[in-house]
């Protein structure tokens, strides 16, 4: 059995310094609320548009990628100084489509082959909010999983997003953990407050296979199934959204 051996990464490093710089600033933050009410009442939530910046390993074998992502926030305490906070993200980092023909028709009938690689992850963990007011910093420790998968389609070039057979290439669930930064910079206070939500998340993958463009393009080269990539994956993500005092 291979023996995996973690050390702290300069991302992480940065998001427990932030975490603590958050928590030696809640008592400001208290007094403040305890003066103008918390800023996120019982709870909230977001949305948020995201860009992935891959690292290390991940980020020789792969190149950004973006998507959506959407997440609860729950207040622990009356000052809301403590939260629990739930992360929902997809991510697509590949995509390629290849014009083939249709077998038998003599080339009169051409398919579009489509090949997306993904990333879903759902963590969640505590939230520590700053000192509150028009801008409030925060930091979040998180952990859950991600699935990578790879996955083909086959449609009409005059059929875009129909296709009519879909293969998974690869597919891996594993453990993420890691942390976010970021900050709410209030934009409208009526009865259920807007923040613009600007912030950074960074997730570690001990172990996970996934694929890259190159063995996507082998196993096409090849007519063979492709062979995944095996290792750490790591990544940031940087977002920005909205989020919106809901109850």
């Amino acid at each position: 059995m291979t023996r995996v051996s973690i050390r702290p990464s300069r991302a992480s490093s940065c998001i427990v310094s932030a975490l603590v710089a958050t928590l030696l600033s809640a008592p400001a933050g208290a007094q403040r609320r305890a003066e103008g009410g918390a800023p996120s009442s019982r709870g909230s939530i977001g949305i948020h548009l995201q860009l992935s910046e891959p690292k290390g390993e991940l980020g020789r074998n792969t190149g950004n990628g973006f998507g959506v992502g959407a997440y609860a926030l729950v207040r622990l305490d009356p000052n809301s100084i403590a939260n629990l906070r739930a992360d929902l993200s997809f991510l697509t980092y590949g995509m390629s489509t290849r014009r083939i023909p249709l077998s038998g028709t003599g080339g009169l009938i051409q398919l579009d082959l489509r090949t997306t690689s993904n990333i879903v992850s759902f963590v969640t963990g505590p939230q520590l909010l700053g000192p509150t007011g028009t801008f409030t910093p925060y930091a979040t420790a998180l952990g859950g999983f991600s699935v990578f998968w790879t996955s083909s389609s086959i449609e009409g070039s005059n059929n875009e997003q129909d296709p009519f057979a879909t293969t998974t290439n690869a597919s891996d669930a594993v453990l993420a953990y890691g942390g976010a930064v970021g900050s709410y910079i209030r934009v409208s206070n009526g009865t259920h407050p807007v923040r613009i939500d600007l912030g950074a998340r960074f997730l570690r993958h001990d172990d996970v296979r996934y694929l890259n463009a190159d063995r996507v393009r082998d196993a096409y080269n090849n007519d063979r199934p492709p062979v995944p990539i095996r290792g750490r994956a790591d990544f940031v993500t940087y977002y920005l959204g909205a989020n919106i005092i809901a109850f």
